[in-house]
């Protein structure tokens, strides 16, 4: 966290990856959905954490997630070396665990991002407000919401009606659906933001801010008040997020928002620039060692990044020949350096020869 702290927030960025992978044996591979291919297919899929700051990123933990399949398949979890402790746990709720275990070692960041499969957990979100924990996660347009608050109580049983009184709470108004509730907004109720830098110039979007409600416990009796945030990009999509960033401006907020894309880039940089698909192991831990080897080799590419942010702006792939460059020149010169030493040593041996050859005595 301390590569990023001198660029402004810094926003820990929650998503998965995917690999694709044959047969069986690989530790927790089975028929999953794949986000490297938009479709399900056989694989392994790991829960990753990144931090971003301003157009730096780096990624920070990972862990494999583990299909319901292999819980009880003791055979293939000998085979592939997965602890005993390690059971199957929605991405949901590794997520959860991860952030706090970051929070509890030191790892400091401002607020957490991620997409709709977490924003879209109401387990989730409530425990991150409960922990006072700011974050911003899309969601999916069919969550239902209350405008107002809602006030819960029994209702009344209804005179004349037969069967048993009502013993549930209910809320006194209904719930709508983000979709419905957009249906309803006015162009006036959205305004423009520049919320990312672009290759060229700033991305400029339409956001709308509405204070909502959402239950995140059928067992209380109170709904959780989050900002509704709606984002109508140029291509004509659609995104809708939740937050609990109350007190913040809806340009911050925005900002925010637009930093989950930088998670895509650690995806994209790890599996094309350091290698992080390309690996043939097949346990448990062999796959951990392999992601921290990569992360290793991340951070040394998003060091660099920082380091030259202001005099010479580098790109992960530009950084990687240099690497290669200099390992090579580098081997270049050991070579010709070990030839030296090789010739010179053979040179003295033949004198050496020479020399027993004159004088038997020696």
């Amino acid at each position: 966290s301390s590569l990023l702290s001198g660029s402004g927030e810094t926003a820990l960025l929650i998503d998965e990856v995917g690999f694709r992978k044959k047969g069986r044996h690989s530790a927790c591979v089975g028929r999953q959905y794949l986000g490297c291919l938009g479709k399900q297919d056989n694989g392994q899929v790991a829960v990753v954490g990144g931090l971003s700051s301003g157009s730096h990123y780096c990624p920070v933990d990972v862990e494999l997630f583990m299909p319901k399949s292999w819980d009880c398949d003791l055979q293939r979890r000998k085979n592939a070396g997965i602890p005993d402790h390690i059971a199957h746990r929605s991405k949901t709720d590794m997520a959860l665990e991860m952030i706090l275990d970051l929070q509890s070692r030191g790892i400091s960041f401002d607020y957490v991002g991620f997409d709709s499969l977490y924003g879209s957990s109401s387990q989730l979100i409530g425990r991150l407000d409960k922990a006072k924990i700011p974050f911003i996660g899309d969601v999916r347009e069919n969550i239902n919401v209350y405008l107002s608050e809602p006030k819960f109580a029994i209702p009344a049983a209804e005179k004349g009606k037969r069967g048993r009184k009502p013993k549930l709470l209910k809320a006194d108004i209904q719930t709508v659906s983000l979709k419905e509730h957009m249906e309803t907004l006015q162009s006036e109720e959205f305004t423009e933001i520049a919320f990312r830098d672009g290759t060229k110039q700033k991305i400029r979007a339409l956001f709308h801010q509405k204070d909502v409600w959402v239950k995140t416990d059928d067992h209380v009796c109170k709904a959780l008040k989050l900002q509704l945030i709606i984002r109508k990009d140029i291509d004509g999509t659609t995104k809708y997020s939740f937050c609990n960033m109350h007190e913040d401006t809806l340009t911050k907020i925005a900002q925010r928002q637009g930093q989950r894309v930088f998670v895509e880039r650690i995806f994209e940089e790890g599996k094309n620039q350091i290698g992080l698909g390309d690996y043939q192991v097949r346990s448990w831990e062999g796959f951990h060692k392999h992601m921290t080897l990569c992360f290793m080799a991340f951070y040394y590419i998003a060091l660099q990044k920082v380091n030259y942010d202001e005099t010479l702006p580098l790109t992960a792939p530009v950084i990687r020949k240099l690497v290669a460059s200099t390992i090579s020149s580098r081997w270049e010169n050991l070579e010709s350096t070990m030839d030296y030493c090789l010739k010179h040593l053979y040179a003295y041996r033949r004198q050496i020869q020479r020399n027993l050859n004159r004088s038997p005595e020696t």
